[in-house]
C-alpha cells in the first residue's frame, strides 16, 4: 500500500520524478548512488545495466529478467520522449512527496522492498541477490526470507501505470 501510494502520488503530482521510485522499487537500485546517477540509455525493456562507476561494489551488474510491471513502467516513461535524467532537486522533491503523504521512508526502504517482494515472488535467492549486486545469498536469506507473503508480492508486482490498469 505504501509503495502504491508513493507511485500514484508521483505519477500525478511530479511525473518527471516517476523514474526514481520506479527503478528503486522495481529494479532495486540503490537510492543515492545508482538511481540518481544511472543513464537512461542503460535502462531498456530487456535489462538494466548498472555501470561499475556507480555501483557500490564497483562491479558492473546487469539486472534481468525485468518484471512485467517494470517493463510497462519503462515503456510508459519512455513514451514521454524525454530523458528523465538528471533528476533535479531530487531530495527536495522526494521529501515533499513524503511530507504531503505523511509518510517517513527509511533510507533504502525501496531497495529493501524490492528484495523482499522479488524473493517472495520468484523464490530464487540467487537471482534476487545477483540483481541487487550481492556477492552471495547469505544476507538475502537472513534478512528477507519470509518478510512478505507470495500474495503480498503479487499485489506489489501488479503496480502498473494508470493506462495499463
Amino acid at each position: 500500500d505504501e509503495c502504491t501510494l508513493h507511485i500514484r502520488w508521483t505519477e500525478v503530482h511530479d511525473p518527471e520524478l516517476l523514474i526514481y521510485p520506479v527503478i528503486c522499487l522495481f529494479a532495486g537500485l540503490r537510492l543515492n548512488q545508482e538511481a540518481t546517477r544511472i543513464d537512461w540509455s542503460s535502462i531498456t525493456i530487456s535489462r538494466i545495466i548498472v555501470d561499475e562507476t556507480i555501483a557500490k561494489d564497483r562491479q558492473k551488474r546487469i539486472i534481468k529478467p525485468l518484471t512485467p510491471n517494470l517493463v510497462e513502467w519503462i515503456r510508459f516513461i519512455d513514451s514521454k520522449s524525454v530523458n528523465p535524467f538528471p533528476l533535479r532537486n531530487l531530495r527536495r522533491r522526494w521529501d515533499r512527496a513524503k511530507q504531503v503523504l505523511g509518510r517517513k521512508w527509511l533510507h533504502d526502504s525501496m531497495r529493501h522492498s524490492y528484495a523482499s517482494y522479488h524473493f517472495a515472488m520468484f523464490g530464487n535467492a540467487g537471482l534476487t541477490a545477483r540483481n541487487l549486486g550481492h556477492p552471495d545469498t547469505t544476507l538475502l536469506r537472513k534478512d528477507y526470507n519470509g518478510a512478505v507473503t507470495k500474495a503480498q508480492a503479487k499485489t506489489f508486482w501488479a503496480i502498473l501505470p494508470k493506462h495499463c490498469r
